[in-house]
């Protein structure tokens, strides 16, 4: 594997890509540096690459980019700068795993021959753990995210040969990790090593827990789950996850607009407790209007206090 054909860590947000991100990393045939969603974000549905210009500005104030601290040759077309990134981010005689958790069927209009490492988490935990971000304001529309993932994999799977991806689930991950860090290093053609469990002593991540997997059991309400179960509908037993026993729900009008007003209400708050109310202020104004340079300003105000929350 190369810059020109990297393997992809692919999965929704709040799947535990940044534990199995850092177990991989600590391989020392392996680099992983994090998360690379910018890479795609502008590529079209239909393959369309983006202005380089505009690209080269969307940059200048996307938080993730700019902490990869990695340069922008101006010289350089879309295609050939993408690829600069990774000769940045990669090591000579390792593998390079690029994270990414959304737009995944964009890949190949790069990549071709990409191989991939599909995580997956039962959707119920990611919906919790979107409310805990701060994300959503119920798990109706937190599992939102996962949805949106997981149709993007199906839609890019359809496309790959068997040999060109691995499927892993996150709560097998913690329940037998070195037997499923092995298996995963086999499909990258490596041995596996016991330093990928070192990560716990480079990062603010503790070494892995049983007790995470499959917290809505615990956490949720009856109505909760009939409303995620719902909205996930078949989905969540093709990826094998078994429901929680309680009859799917899907709200009425009135149901609807109560839950929808309960999500924004709470996002708000959230934001406003983040960044203060005349930040707040000033972003929603700046939208509103559409005043570009004034709408910039406020991001990057944002982007460094989310840098201050990150674990």
């Amino acid at each position: 594997m190369n810059t020109d054909q990297p393997a992809f860590l692919v999965g929704s947000e709040r799947s535990g890509s940044t534990l199995l991100r850092l177990m991989l990393d600590s391989h020392p045939g392996i680099i992983n540096p994090g998360e690379c969603d910018f890479l795609f974000d502008l590529v079209g549905d239909d393959g369309r690459l983006p202005e380089v210009f505009t690209y080269r500005h969307w940059l200048s104030i996307n938080r993730v980019f700019l902490a990869m601290h990695l340069k922008v040759d101006d010289r350089l077309e879309y295609r050939d700068l993408i690829r600069s990134f990774l000769n940045q981010i990669s090591r000579p005689n390792t593998v390079l795993i690029v994270k990414v958790h959304r737009n995944l069927h964009r890949i190949p209009t790069l990549f071709p021959n990409a191989r991939y490492i599909h995580l997956l988490r039962d959707p119920r935990d990611v919906a919790r753990s979107c409310i805990g971000m701060g994300w959503a304001g119920h798990a109706f529309y937190g599992v939102d995210l996962w949805l949106e993932a997981e149709k993007s994999w199906d839609r890019l799977k359809s496309t790959l040969t068997k040999a060109q991806y691995f499927e892993v689930k996150y709560e097998d991950l913690l329940d037998n990790v070195e037997e499923t860090l092995g298996t995963i290093c086999e499909f990258l053609d490596l041995r596996y090593s016991a330093q990928m469990l070192d990560y716990a002593n480079r990062s603010t991540y503790s070494r892995p827990d049983k007790s995470l997997s499959y917290q809505w059991k615990r956490k949720y309400s009856r109505r909760e789950l009939q409303l995620v179960e719902g909205k996930v509908g078949p989905m969540l037993l093709d990826r094998g996850y078994k429901p929680s026993g309680h009859p799917p729900a899907f709200p009425g009008f009135i149901e609807r607009v109560g839950l929808f007003i309960r999500h924004k209400g709470f996002c708000v708050r959230h934001a406003i407790r983040r960044y203060g109310m005349a930040l707040y202020l000033r972003s929603f104004i700046a939208s509103k209007l559409g005043i570009r340079v004034w709408q910039e300003a406020c991001q990057k105000e944002r982007n460094a206090i989310d840098t201050r929350y990150l674990k």
